[in-house]
């Protein structure tokens, strides 16, 4: 039974997004599932989609909505991608203080301060990510900003795309190159 509570936990988490929590001491209904110390993973068809951990995940059978902490996710490139000497690419880390979620909308939105960590060393911080796995991307309406090895930058909206590794950035787009620091 641990093992299917876990399985549908990674599968929500890999396909969420739920409303906002209500305010502390609201009248919310308690979970129908808890887990503490989860780890995750996802898989479509053969394909690992998401892997990752939680500290606590509170599961709602009605909706399927799931409610996780201390978040930490980790999507592998698609194939092909650049990264590695075999082309594999590497992992895009995500980690997050809380993500909310649902299995039917296929989404997921990591709040409270977002942190994205890409294989060729670019660090982006964010408010509030929205993560939609059928098409693989990560959006962010609430400004980014980024830091890479020789260069920083800030941006009102972004996308990464975590099949490739891309970010688009959008609105106002500030960028100090070359020597760039803290």
């Amino acid at each position: 039974m641990p093992r299917l509570l876990a399985l549908s936990f990674l599968g929500l988490l890999a396909t969420a997004c739920a409303p906002r929590r209500p305010a502390p001491g609201a009248n919310e209904p308690r979970p129908d599932v808890v887990l503490e110390g989860a780890h995750l993973r996802s898989y479509e068809g053969d394909t690992l989609q998401v892997s990752g951990t939680a500290s606590r995940v509170n599961y709602r059978r009605a909706g399927g909505e799931v409610q996780a902490t201390e978040v930490v996710v980790r999507l592998p490139p698609g194939k092909g991608a650049q990264g590695s000497p075999d082309g594999s690419g590497a992992d895009t880390l995500i980690t997050a203080p809380n993500m909310d979620g649902s299995l039917a909308s296929k989404r997921w939105v990591g709040s409270g301060g977002v942190v994205v960590q890409t294989a060729e060393g670019l660090v982006a911080n964010t408010p509030r990510l929205t993560y939609d796995s059928d098409a693989r991307r990560a959006h962010g309406d609430e400004g980014v900003t980024m830091r890479g090895p020789d260069y920083q930058m800030r941006a009102d909206r972004f996308t990464l795309s975590s099949a490739d590794q891309t970010f688009t950035f959008e609105g106002t787009v500030q960028a100090v190159l070359g020597g760039a620091t803290e």
